[in-house]
């Protein structure tokens, strides 16, 4: 028996906000989570009204601890592992909440 692929929209830290954005293919639209929201629905202006699981990391809570230790809402980004866009842009992904404060030390050791 074939197993159905069901597409998961992954969340991510944008500006100091939870989104994920649509997992159908050549939709470029991301929506705005709640935290521990269950599903997506890609509605809105320009929405192609897909309806998908949302795909939580593991430590949700300690992640959004982490980033706003960050002054600047502009700052707080995080993309889970192998996230296309970070990987395609060289930002780190799927990084740990103690990865993330290492990260903000060392930006202000250099101001």
């Amino acid at each position: 028996m074939a197993q159905l692929i069901t597409a998961r929209a992954r969340a991510r830290v944008n500006h100091g906000r939870w989104i994920a954005d649509c997992p159908r293919r050549y939709c470029a639209n991301a929506v705005r989570l709640n935290p521990g929201q269950g599903t997506f629905h890609c509605a809105g202006d320009g929405g192609c009204q897909m309806v998908a699981p949302v795909e939580w990391p593991a430590d949700p809570d300690g992640i959004w601890e982490a980033l706003l230790e960050r002054p600047v809402p502009g700052t707080r980004n995080w993309y889970p592992d192998g996230h296309v866009e970070a990987v395609r842009l060289g930002l780190p992904h799927g990084q740990t909440p103690a990865e993330l404060r290492a990260e903000q030390r060392e930006y202000e050791a250099a101001l």
